[in-house]
């Protein structure tokens, strides 16, 4: 299994770029929206945009230290961090993510916030339901789901790579530049 190394800088751009371009997303939205831009960010450019590690829950993928953000679990400069860029507002069991009045200076790169883009675009509008099934549809959620049939069982990202022609020289190559621990 390969695992990427996360980065918790970038993953509070992600989230407050997604904030900022659509405001008052659920934390499923954002969760989902962050893993296909990362899944296709990775098959396209070879390295993810957050490096989070994904596991498999009922409702499809979701990544784990951008959750435990959301949520308020981490305490410290990241949460500070965190919390200075954005708002989450409680309304029941949802919180809404919304971005602060000035941007802050973002690592992303030009790939990164295309990718994050275009996943807006394609999965914001998609109803709760719809987007649980579509991400329902990822192999490595499904094979982490499989292996024991409970929540949080981390995915397999080479998984993804069996999707390129050449899946034994990507994954080599991200072993390779250190983008990855195999």
């Amino acid at each position: 299994m390969i695992r990427f190394t996360f980065d918790p800088e970038k993953a509070i751009d992600a989230i407050e770029f997604i904030a900022r371009e659509k405001p008052g997303l659920s934390q499923y939205y954002v969760g989902k929206i962050l893993f296909f831009a990362d899944r296709e960010h990775i098959l396209d450019y070879g390295r993810p945009i957050t490096g989070d590690r994904y596991v498999a829950m009922k409702d499809g993928p979701v990544p784990s230290a951008v959750r435990k953000l959301l949520n308020g679990e981490y305490a410290g400069p990241m949460a500070a961090r965190f919390f200075e860029r954005v708002n989450v507002n409680h309304k029941g069991n949802l919180q809404l993510v919304y971005a602060k009045a000035d941007e802050a200076k973002s690592r992303l790169s030009g790939s990164d916030k295309e990718y994050l883009r275009e996943s807006i675009a394609k999965h914001a509008h998609l109803t709760y339901g719809e987007l649980r099934d579509l991400s329902h549809e990822d192999a490595a959620w499904a094979e982490a789901w499989e292996r024991d049939g409970s929540a949080a069982e981390e995915m397999n990202a080479e998984l993804w790579l069996e999707e390129l022609d050449n899946a034994d020289a990507a994954k080599a190559e991200l072993v390779e530049n250190r983008r990855c621990v195999a």
